[in-house]
């Protein structure tokens, strides 16, 4: 029996039948990052391997983390590294090959509509406004030294004027009419928002975060400024020098496929980078694309270090 069975194992291994040598992939992704259990069962099913998620922080606190470990990776694949932040682990060697577009969204200021209903006060028409006095003490930006929507729009803003002076005198008035700074989207979103129990009816969000907000009556909740926004793309990719380069290879082409694309939109409320994918009907009245973008096109990565300098003298006087 003893050799009849090592016979059928020698067979089994001829004929390809074994499951993958190192069947745990470790996917880095950001707070954000949704997956459902269902779909993880998928994955989990149609490849092999066993699916582990590793929580790293906000899209910068990401980057960071797997630039200062890409000696010794403490995943083998990465999702959530946007177009802010992926020059930055490019130029570091974090990638194993070239990321692949998972999702996208604008970085635009949301709304409370009811607040400023109750309060009998027209919301602003771009973020220019949000200087004017009349909304001083209103808005909740992010940190761009940590967060992606907060560098988004510190792109946008040097897109938008001639000058490192008028940009940081924007910003300068914007500290002035006082602007909340938070630490990450979910801080600024969940914790400051008024929607959810915050004091700022503004927030540095998506164009597709109305689409969360829609109230039980089916009226808008939030909406958003869609002019001059920052085109936001979120990437994933196999970590260079990973254990399982094989495994996040599937991982990463498992995220491209029909199922995963689908749950993108109502999961993170993003829209699928894949093409002819179907997002959900409401889209089309609460959750609009921009109508104008600016600041993808700047290279970010040369210049994040001066503008990040340029903006912490702002905030730290």
């Amino acid at each position: 029996m003893k050799k009849i069975a090592l016979l059928l194992a020698g067979v089994m291994a001829l004929a390809g039948c074994t499951g993958p040598e190192n069947t745990l992939v470790r996917l880095a992704a950001h707070d954000s990052f949704v997956m459902s259990d269902e779909l993880i069962a998928q994955f989990e099913s149609d490849t092999g391997y066993e699916l582990e998620i590793i929580r790293l922080g906000d899209t910068g606190s990401l980057t960071n983390q797997l630039v200062l470990t890409k000696n010794a990776p403490v995943a083998d694949a990465f999702f959530g590294i946007d177009n802010t932040f992926v020059g930055r682990a490019e130029a570091e060697g974090v990638f194993e090959s070239t990321p692949s577009a998972i999702d996208y969204s604008d970085v635009c200021f949301n709304y409370d509509i009811a607040w400023f209903d109750d309060e009998s006060l027209t919301p602003p028409a771009t973020w220019r406004d949000l200087v004017n006095d009349d909304y001083r003490g209103l808005t909740v930006v992010t940190n761009p030294n940590f967060s992606s929507p907060g560098l988004a729009f510190l792109a946008t803003t040097h897109a938008a004027f001639d000058s490192p002076a008028e940009v940081q005198g924007f910003w300068a008035d914007l500290r002035d009419n006082d602007v909340k700074v938070a630490g990450s989207w979910e801080d600024a979103y969940f914790s400051d928002f008024t929607r959810y129990g915050g004091n700022y009816p503004i927030v540095l969000s998506y164009a597709s975060s109305p689409a969360a907000e829609v109230n039980e009556d089916g009226t808008p909740g939030s909406k958003a400024l869609l002019e001059e926004c920052f085109r936001q793309t979120e990437f994933a990719g196999v970590i260079a020098d990973s254990d399982n380069i094989a495994g996040a290879e599937a991982l990463v082409e498992f995220m491209l496929g029909e199922e995963f694309q689908r749950s993108v939109p109502e999961a993170m409320y993003v829209y699928p980078a894949v093409e002819d994918t179907p997002v959900p009907d409401s889209w089309a009245e609460f959750a609009t694309p921009a109508t104008s973008t600016l600041g993808e096109d700047l290279d970010i990565n040369a210049n994040r270090d001066d503008w990040l300098e340029q903006w912490s003298e702002v905030f730290a006087g």
